[in-house]
């Protein structure tokens, strides 16, 4: 039987209240290679959240995620946007990439950069045994949405002070 998105929702939540404080911890190790802390204050309820989710290493200082949740679309009006990845806390700016060809076109790079085996964890569609076709990952871009997160040039919210902002917070003032 199929969980409804309220049970994956409350699933996530309790899941969280578990794996956050972990990601904090000095046994962060466990995790972090997978899951990171996404943290940000949203555009409008000026409501602070944060919650954990997985990434991929991408280039330099770019990490990847992937959801078919709705998390995602709120990143485009947040301010403040925070990653906690390995234990290190960085300031990044967040792309969402929803159209649909984008997708694909990300989506088939990463199973190229990536392998195939990686690209099946998604959990979208992809198959694990080989390099999926234009169909699969067509098919595949229409389940998630993909967020590219840039580090803002390694320095962390420690070493920013508490009058700075990321360059995300100041041009949406």
């Amino acid at each position: 039987m199929a969980r409804s998105p309220d049970r994956w929702a409350r699933l996530f939540s309790v899941a969280g209240t578990v794996i956050r404080p972990l990601l904090r911890s000095r046994l962060h190790g466990l995790l972090s290679g997978q899951l990171m802390l996404l943290g940000y204050t949203g555009g409008r309820s000026r409501h602070r959240y944060c919650f954990p989710i997985g990434y991929f290493a991408w280039d330099g200082g770019t990490l990847l995620s992937f959801s078919s949740r709705r998390w995602p679309f709120a990143l485009r009006a947040a301010v403040d946007i925070e990653l906690l990845v390995r234990g290190s806390a960085h300031f990044a700016t967040a792309v969402v990439v929803s159209g649909q060809q984008d997708k694909a076109v990300r989506l088939a790079e990463f199973a190229r950069r990536k392998g195939a085996r990686t690209a099946k964890r998604l959990m979208i569609g992809l198959p694990g045994d080989r390099l999926p076709s234009a169909d699969e990952v067509a098919t595949a871009a229409a389940a998630t949405t993909i967020v590219r997160f840039d580090l803002d040039g390694g320095r962390t919210p420690s070493e920013a002070g508490t009058g700075e902002q990321t360059a995300t917070s100041k041009e949406r003032q």
